[in-house]
């Protein structure tokens, strides 16, 4: 198969690249409890971190290096296949459950290779399992998350960062940032980047041909007037009414943010924007966690993700959920055969 031609057109079904995740935290093990041929998938890593969490938790996985993913064919399809990265982890020194700068390297270096292959079209998409930002941080890398790092990659300048699960989709405006800084980087055109993204998503991605996006507003009772700050008047209305110009009634907004999670609300839109990450990530995670997936929009390329963290304090306890990395794959397949449409 040639490089840059259509995994979906050679076998019929999806190619998706996994990253390989903190070596010390549960993604390995997400990776190994999780396999299964179907959708295909080619992990991106060193092999040795996978082979050290399979003998570890005692499963029987039949671990294959590749050395590209057009390999994942035949016999091989039904395989845990690994294409290695150029830095490996001094697999020697893992301890399941304790952070080391040392697999920094590693673990970005397998998060842009699979964001290569997805760039280039030799993968439909890319899932990617948990980092730790404070390792990364101590590390050198500056980025505060995957969004970041990815979004930098592909040269986007803003991505945005959608969460969802059980039927809700929140998007937060900021994401990994303090929430003093919120009101001074909260612009009308970053909102508006914001919407049109996850407008154009729906569409692309979810296959929605007419949305239904609301707005909330920052602050308590959506300013209420003004009263309690002026973030709505000035810059969330205005970008809302001006839009809404363009999509027509399926947009709503400002309205109350704490009004907008009962099962009522819930049915009137299909995505909601929030002005800040715990604004989105908190009834997200009350209604879906464990099997709420984490997905990039205005990527090239589709990127999905667990909804959670490392769990060191599980890490190689052969107890972590699969659920939201099980999620994550079929969000990606999904997304990608509404991309092919």
């Amino acid at each position: 198969m040639a490089a840059g031609s259509s995994p979906t057109r050679f076998c019929g079904i999806s190619l998706i690249a996994v990253t390989m995740g903190d070596p010390a935290g549960v993604g390995p093990e997400l990776a190994l409890r999780g396999f299964s041929p179907v959708p295909r998938r080619v992990y991106v890593g060193d092999p040795e971190v996978f082979r050290v969490t399979a003998r570890h938790l005692h499963l029987d996985c039949p671990i294959r290096e590749v050395k590209s993913p057009e390999m994942v064919v035949g016999a091989l399809a039904s395989c845990f296949c690994v294409i290695p990265v150029e830095e490996t982890v001094p697999f020697e020194n893992i301890v399941f459950g304790l952070p080391d700068p040392r697999f920094a390297a590693a673990t970005v270096n397998s998060i842009l290779a699979c964001c290569r292959l997805a760039q280039a079209g030799r993968v439909d998409a890319m899932v990617t399992l948990p980092i730790n930002k404070g390792v990364m941080h101590t590390a050198g890398y500056t980025f505060p998350g995957h969004t970041e790092l990815i979004g930098s990659f592909a040269e986007v300048a803003q991505p945005v960062m959608m969460l969802t699960g059980k039927g809700l989709r929140v998007v937060p405006v900021t994401i990994h940032q303090s929430l003093a800084s919120v009101s001074s980087t909260l612009t009308q055109e970053r909102l508006h980047r914001v919407i049109v993204t996850t407008w154009e998503a729906l569409v692309q991605d979810f296959g929605i041909s007419s949305p239904r996006v609301t707005v909330a507003g920052l602050n308590p009772h959506a300013g209420e007037g003004g009263i309690f700050g002026q973030e709505e008047g000035e810059i969330i209305a205005p970008v809302c009414a001006a839009l809404r110009g363009v999509y027509g009634p399926g947009l709503i907004g400002p309205l109350p943010a704490d009004t907008l999670f009962h099962d009522r609300m819930r049915s009137t839109y299909d995505a909601v924007i929030l002005m800040y990450h715990d604004q989105a990530l908190i009834p997200i995670k009350m209604l879906a966690f464990g099997e709420a997936v984490n997905c990039t929009l205005g990527l090239p390329f589709i990127r999905t993700s667990v909804d959670h963290g490392t769990a060191y304090d599980i890490a190689g306890r052969g107890v972590a959920d699969c659920r939201s990395f099980h999620h994550a794959l079929a969000l990606a397949e999904e997304m990608g055969k509404n991309r092919k449409k």
